[in-house]
């Protein structure tokens, strides 16, 4: 999914800008004439006032989009564009109160004041912004990860183009060279494949991006870009193509888009808005809180039986894989043996599944307080840590294990395009039910293909109710 960022953040700081007008008039009319909003009698001026100095700020910043390049602008630019803009709302608004007649009833040295802490506020909210923002976006959002597939003759002006261009949300992990594979690295960036192997370092690699622009005159191997844009866009990795518009069957949307001074195609399963992926971020959150109480609650219930029952850690953590190949640890209410995964080896000849999952009705490894845990789902509450700390949603695709996932085809990865859930479109279709591993593929590249918020929520109320009956 690739995730469009468009003008949340430049609406956010529009809107931070307006509390800071809203602040320094009042500050500016208090110091005038000792009151906050106007002279005895005069507060419907001093409306007008702010509704004029509003919409100036509005207006000029909806036609010229002044803070599109806000986060790479050092302090003293930042200082002359806020300065600029105040300068711009006394004009306009010494213009309107001029046409209206009213400029004679006003209080010139207000005006003045309000440009002058307007504009001090306005620096210091902003510079505050920019240091606050990176560890904010750090803590709610992953980095983009981002690798180049460049021909050596573009490879400066693209390296440079994206180093300049990234902002706190990116990073560049690597760089292929395919006509300089022998080099080890390219102005400090390191060089990570050559561009026979690219495919399945894409695989087993924890990336999001590619950014490819390459000699197109070369038509044996643009084929061979071609084929491996193919297998990159069924493992849902996102694809920056440079110049021309093949139709990918594994990313129905493409975008053209430019990185500086080099335009590209993008290419993804499924594109939405930044608004929707903040507000999933918000149902995590506040479903996080609320999970992770009611884990708390369960502990202090299950956790001495779990104890008694079957010696070992209360809360079983394992490595699985999320979004796009990064590695964490998910946790659970241990509902096994502590010898379980050494005994997984002896069972599989009864596995149910058809695929890389393993099933097993009868499992023998399940404690008895396990089956009672695993029939009402009760196991499951710890993940609301993970969860809360992001590396998990409340609706999304199970993390596979470390060894299905090294089993892998390129079209099983696409269902690793999206952050991992604790439920999911296929747990609601009848999870109990299902026993080939590429049905349940096929579920999940349908939700991610399709996903929106009132996705999300129909698959809650769902799960809700398959919860309750046991299924």
């Amino acid at each position: 999914m690739y995730q469009r960022r468009s003008n949340i953040q430049d609406a956010f700081l529009l809107f931070v800008d307006f509390i800071c007008i809203t602040i320094g008039l009042i500050l500016a009319n208090y110091i005038r004439h000792g009151s906050a909003f106007g002279r005895a009698r005069d507060d419907l001026r001093f409306a007008v006032l702010w509704g004029m100095c509003e919409g100036v700020f509005l207006i000029v910043n909806l036609m010229f989009r002044i803070n599109k390049d806000y986060y790479n602008r050092g302090p003293f630019h930042e200082l002359l564009i806020v300065l600029g803009n105040n300068l711009i709302i006394l004009v306009g608004v010494t213009f309107i109160l001029y046409f209206l007649k009213l400029s004679a009833s006003s209080s010139r040295l207000m005006l003045l004041l309000f440009i002058g802490i307007d504009t001090v506020l306005m620096t210091i909210v902003h510079q505050v912004i920019k240091l606050m923002l990176p560890g904010m976006y750090h803590r709610f959002f992953d980095l983009t990860r981002i690798l180049l597939v460049v021909d050596y003759e573009y490879a400066n002006s693209a390296v440079t183009d994206i180093k300049e261009l990234s902002d706190f949300s990116q990073e560049l992990i690597g760089i292929v060279l395919p006509d300089r594979p022998e080099l080890k690295e390219y102005q400090g960036v390191p060089v990570v494949s050559d561009i026979d192997h690219l495919s399945e370092y894409c695989k087993t690699g924890s990336l999001d991006e590619v950014v490819i622009a390459i000699n197109e005159h070369d038509r044996e191997r643009f084929g061979k870009i071609r084929t491996i844009m193919e297998e990159l866009a069924q493992m849902g990795i996102i694809i920056h193509y440079r110049v021309q518009l093949p139709d990918l069957n594994g990313a129905r949307h493409k975008m053209l888009l430019n990185r500086g001074r080099m335009y590209t195609v993008t290419y993804a399963n499924q594109v939405t808005s930044m608004g929707q992926v903040v507000l999933k971020r918000a149902m995590d959150i506040v479903g996080g809180i609320i999970g992770c109480i009611a884990a708390g609650l369960i502990f202090l219930v299950l956790g001495p039986i779990i104890k008694i029952q079957s010696p070992g850690p209360i809360i079983s953590k394992q490595k699985r894989v999320g979004r796009n190949g990064r590695i964490f640890n998910m946790y659970k209410f241990r509902s096994m043996y502590v010898d379980a995964e050494e005994r997984k080896k002896d069972l599989m000849d009864q596995n149910e599944m058809n695929g890389l999952m393993f099933k097993m009705e009868n499992d023998p490894r399940i404690t008895p307080i396990g089956r009672f845990m695993r029939r009402t789902s009760l196991d499951e509450f710890p993940q609301f840590y993970n969860i809360l700390c992001g590396e998990m949603s409340l609706v999304g695709t199970r993390p596979p294990t470390l060894d299905e996932f090294n089993k892998y085809s390129f079209s099983h990865k696409k269902r690793l395009s999206f952050r991992p859930g604790l439920t999911g479109l296929w747990q609601v279709s009848g999870r109990n039910e299902i026993t080939d591993f590429d049905e349940i593929v096929r579920l999940d590249v349908e939700y991610i293909d399709n996903w929106t918020i009132l996705l999300d929520i129909k698959i809650l109320i769902k799960t809700l109710g398959v919860a309750f009956c046991g299924k």
